[in-house]
């Protein structure tokens, strides 16, 4: 990658969360003075539920010359304005009228020392909740939109609350977490609006369907108002059993058609397990992995399943 200061950003995205605030609290202290800066032009930016490919999909867009990004360190940028700790009403979720001027100063700076004039990239899996923010930070974004069955996504996910030490360190809500099937303190992965109906007396299957319909109709409900012409479609299925075929319509839709570095990347896909697997990807592996959770939920996730063109078979 050509990226601007590669090293330099390389350090940023390698630093430990208490780092990240840090460097977080500095920025918001000089935001007066900090100079002004145009937005990135027609940022892109990935959206998915959590388990659905997300860091896949950006680590095989990250492959390209014709774009910047912060690596994996970018969460920082983007919740340094926001509240720390959670609170009944409280969210992962973030609206137009949550951004203040300090934040679109501080914002389009940091970005601008980052790319540069180039096209920048960002995955951050909170965004799928956020994607009318963006869209009033950034009117001539673009959304790379990657869906997955949700009886898959689901697994990963009942999987993944059940893996220590592999997704981060969760988020403590103000309230006991009584989740059967779950026996950790902290809430892992997307914490949605109307999370205080599933901190207690709900199975974890249900709670993992609850983030993946959630945030899917975030995404959803802001592509209608946003309109679909700045969403880019990926299924997660055909990114899988067609990765170079699939990439390169994608390309193509994005205006970065014949991109070889991502092309090439995309060929051996399936030898480019993400580090965020927890084991290695397969059809139907929810069969084997969590059969009995995931026949619990069908009736919960239908309507959702319909909505984005899954059948049950």
């Amino acid at each position: 990658m050509m990226h601007r200061d590669r090293a330099r950003l390389l350090r940023w995205a390698a630093m430990t969360r208490r780092r990240h605030r840090a460097v977080g609290a500095v920025l918001r202290a000089a935001a007066p003075v900090i100079p002004r800066r145009s937005p990135p032009r027609a940022p892109i930016f990935i959206l998915g539920s959590p388990r659905s490919g997300t860091t896949m999909l950006f680590q095989l867009l990250d492959r390209s010359p014709q774009l910047a990004s912060l690596g994996y360190g970018s969460q920082f940028l983007w919740e340094m304005f926001r509240p720390r700790s959670m609170a009944p009403g409280r969210s992962h979720a973030a609206g137009p009228d949550d951004i203040s001027e300090h934040e679109r100063k501080v914002l389009a700076w940091a970005i601008d020392r980052i790319a540069g004039t180039m096209p920048y990239l960002d995955k951050f899996p909170r965004m799928v909740l956020r994607a009318e923010y963006l869209d009033a930070l950034y009117p001539d974004a673009r959304f790379v939109y990657i869906a997955r069955d949700g009886r898959a996504a689901i697994s990963s996910l009942i999987t993944g609350w059940r893996t220590e030490g592999k997704f981060g360190l969760g988020t403590r809500l103000p309230v006991p977490l009584e989740i059967a099937g779950y026996t950790g303190p902290v809430w892992k992965f997307l914490v949605p609006p109307g999370w205080e109906e599933y901190a207690s007396g709900r199975t974890l299957a249900e709670v993992c369907a609850f983030q993946w319909m959630e945030g899917n109709r975030a995404v959803l409900d802001a592509r209608e108002r946003i309109g679909a012409e700045r969403f880019v479609d990926v299924r997660y299925e055909d990114l899988v059993a067609t990765p170079v075929e699939t990439t390169a319509s994608m390309l193509a839709a994005l205006g970065l058609a014949g991109d070889t570095a991502v092309l090439e990347y995309a060929a051996g896909l399936d030898r480019n397990v993400t580090q965020t697997a927890v084991t290695p990807p397969r059809a139907d592996k929810w069969r084997e992995e969590n059969p009995t959770e995931i026949e619990s939920i069908l009736p919960m996730i239908a309507s959702m399943m319909e909505r984005l063109g899954y059948s049950d078979g």
